[in-house]
């Protein structure tokens, strides 16, 4: 706060703008309150001990990236990547180890099955297998480019803000690299973000996502179902009475 003379003995004082600053911090690096591995956010279960987390779903789909406040006094900024790419790692690992517990804990579901729907027995000609076989091939070929696209090619993503860049193949992140001087400097909550969209669009483009369910289509449900009863199908293409 600044004063001006008003009088001979008298002083009035005068408005600065700054000195609201004057008390001004980082809200997104506050002192650590429980050791340099303090949380700056609400997700402090995963950050006990560390000083980066990344948090994923049960299917291993990534969230977010946490940083504690003090990760600088043990991480060298120019090794943060490093230390995102192991935090990466063992989340995966963790999300494997719930699976299998979760598998040996659950058991097995019994109860009355529901009927199946009446199978169609109308004649099938030698053209109508045919046709039936050539739409499932291309049909198979195509859920087979689609995997390779996915799985087989090694992408790499760069954060819009440009700070942030990785690469990752079949799922896996290979490489996660961070402009050191940004993250020396930059807030908690800045590094996260950028760190989080590059982990996210790694795992979306890199991963089979919804084609780890198998090849779908009307003909290949078809085949299949022709298939599960060998009788009908033989009946239906009258070779059996």
């Amino acid at each position: 706060m600044n004063y001006r003379r008003r009088g001979p003995n008298e002083w009035e004082s005068e408005y600065d703008p700054l000195s609201e600053f004057e008390d001004f911090r980082d809200l997104d690096d506050p002192a650590p309150g429980d050791g340099p591995y303090a949380s700056d956010t609400d997700d402090t279960p995963s950050l006990v001990g560390r000083p980066v987390a990344v948090n994923v779903t049960d299917a291993g789909v990534v969230t977010s990236v946490v940083l504690a406040a003090g990760w600088r006094r043990s991480v060298d900024p120019r090794e943060l990547g490093a230390a995102v790419l192991s935090a990466f790692a063992t989340a995966t690992m963790q999300v494997l180890a719930n699976r299998v517990e979760g598998t040996q804990q659950t058991p097995p579901v019994t109860g009355a099955s529901t009927p199946a729907d009446l199978p169609d027995t109308s004649p099938l000609s030698k053209e109508d297998v045919m046709r039936l076989v050539d739409a499932v091939s291309a049909d198979l070929n195509h859920f087979t480019e689609q995997v390779s696209a996915r799985v087989d090619q090694t992408v790499s993503v760069e954060s819009a803000g440009g700070h942030v860049r990785g690469s990752a193949r079949s799922g896996q992140i290979l490489d996660v690299s961070i402009d050191p001087n940004w993250a020396a400097s930059a807030r908690n909550s800045e590094i996260e973000l950028e760190l989080t969209e590059v982990l996210k669009q790694l795992g979306e483009l890199s991963s089979p996502g919804e084609l780890a369910q198998g090849p779908r289509s009307r003909a290949i449900d078809e085949l299949h179902a022709l298939a599960s009863d060998p009788q009908l199908f033989l009946r239906r293409v009258g070779l059996l009475s």
